[in-house]
């Protein structure tokens, strides 16, 4: 049994806009339904974490500071309260408290990651969850063609997602084409620039989802859906305002945002039980890898513009 008495965490916490520190705490005793969790690797949510760092952050209400960062963690379970029913020391688990070292956490909010999963794939069970969930508020048929705006960290899992789903007419606007490339591998029919999806075809899509944050790509949405077309905004909009244009009263479309997930737990079983081949295709997301010493650096770098990058995947020392 361990000595819970003696387990001290370190959390990254926001102290001001672009001030981050490290703070220790000792946890307290696990509850009859909570396990301790200690963690193995994490990740950077580049369009929800970096405004926030940044003080842009377009919040309805203001959070005061400190506050804990990030939301996506992958540890192993040190220990199990009396009451937990379906962990034990020495699983492996995702769950959702952030840059922090150890945590307790909920039995029901730790989801049990297969052992041929790989660290990257089990961190994208919970923003995948997300995006199911916005998938089905406009619930495209097999048959209809879907336009993806913004193939970033959502966009990419969107196009996963749609393809999983059995819909196989995804096109995707996006200005890099090495993310372009990305969904051309997870399943878009194409991914061009918006200049050239324009120019190559004008089409009217049932369904559009935007993942951008890019009020720019919102118009264009608007402008290239179909009539009565459904939009869902998967994208935080926490960059810039998004702004309705003629065409959303001319086309009479329906628009519908979407943000958590429902039911994580039964998520993840289905997600981890995809085909594996498809599966590993996703840790390409994560196009740059550090450690959580260099937290603090990495966010300075990510905001002051010289470090670009999709999706960070963090490493913590044993």
């Amino acid at each position: 049994m361990l000595s819970k008495r003696h387990i001290v965490s370190r959390s990254l916490l926001l102290i001001a806009p672009r001030q981050l520190a490290w703070v220790s705490e000792e946890l307290p005793a696990l509850q009859p339904y909570e396990v301790l969790v200690q963690t193995r690797v994490g990740a950077i949510s580049i369009g929800s974490e970096l405004p926030h760092y940044s003080g842009r952050a377009r919040h309805t209400k203001q959070r005061p500071y400190p506050y804990m960062t990030g939301y996506e963690s992958v540890g192993i379970v040190l220990d199990c309260g009396s009451e937990v029913q379906h962990l034990r020391r020495g699983d492996r688990v995702v769950t959702f408290y952030g840059h922090r070292t150890h945590a307790i956490v909920p039995e029901n909010k730790a989801l049990p990651v297969p052992g041929d999963i790989s660290d990257a794939v089990a961190l994208l069970a919970i923003l995948s969850c997300d995006v199911a969930k916005g998938i089905s508020k406009v619930a495209p048929r097999s048959d209809d063609e879907v336009l993806v705006t913004g193939a970033g960290a959502i966009g990419l899992l969107t196009v996963f997602m749609l393809n999983a789903l059995g819909i196989s007419g995804i096109d995707v606007s996006e200005p890099e084409a090495g993310r372009c490339a990305l969904a051309l591998q997870l399943g878009a029919r194409r991914a061009q620039s918006p200049q050239h999806l324009q120019v190559e075809e004008q089409r009217a899509y049932p369904v559009g989802i935007e993942c951008s944050s890019r009020n720019a790509a919102f118009e264009f949405l608007q402008a290239q859906a179909g009539q009565a077309g459904r939009i869902c905004i998967l994208a935080d909009g926490n960059i810039e305002p998004l702004v309705l244009t003629p065409a959303f009263h001319k086309k009479e479309l329906q628009i519908v945002g979407s943000s958590d997930g429902l039911d994580y737990q039964e998520h993840a079983r289905w997600f981890f039980r995809l085909e594996r081949r498809q599966l590993n295709k996703l840790e390409q997301i994560f196009d740059y890898k550090t450690t959580a010493n260099e937290l603090i650096s990495i966010f300075e770098g990510l905001a002051d513009g010289t470090i670009k990058t999709t999706k960070v995947f963090v490493r913590y020392d044993p």
